[in-house]
């Protein structure tokens, strides 16, 4: 994760040295604003491995790796589910009400699963 999180803040630099050039050639704020965004969130991830990867081994060099959950299918229909509803906000009611009742139920399943495994 070490590697990886450099590899992240790397690329936050960057971005955020692009935004800059972008910034003084272009001087135009919807790109500059979305270059801004996209540095953040790479260095934010970025910051977040670094950080995981020195906590995963302690004092005397046993790894201590978070817990990482079992695979399940849950996030993918909570993330259909969400597509939907936020599609339905775009269509009209004939979506949006049955996007909300999809995802109501798969965030239950989803919720429901994680108690079983703890």
């Amino acid at each position: 994760m070490k590697v990886v999180g450099r590899a992240y803040a790397g690329l936050g630099g960057l971005i955020a040295v692009m935004c800059a050039l972008y910034w003084f050639t272009s001087y135009e704020s919807a790109g500059t604003a979305m270059l801004m965004l996209a540095a953040g969130l790479a260095l934010f991830i970025g910051l977040y491995l670094a950080r995981t990867a020195r906590r995963t081994t302690d004092h005397g060099g046993h790894d201590t790796t978070p817990y990482l959950p079992h695979a399940s299918a849950w996030p993918f229909f909570v993330g259909v589910a969400a597509l939907i509803t936020l599609n339905g906000l775009a269509l009209g009611l004939w979506a949006l009400v049955p996007g909300v009742i999809a995802l109501a139920g798969a965030l239950v399943g989803y919720a429901g699963q994680s108690r079983r495994r703890s």
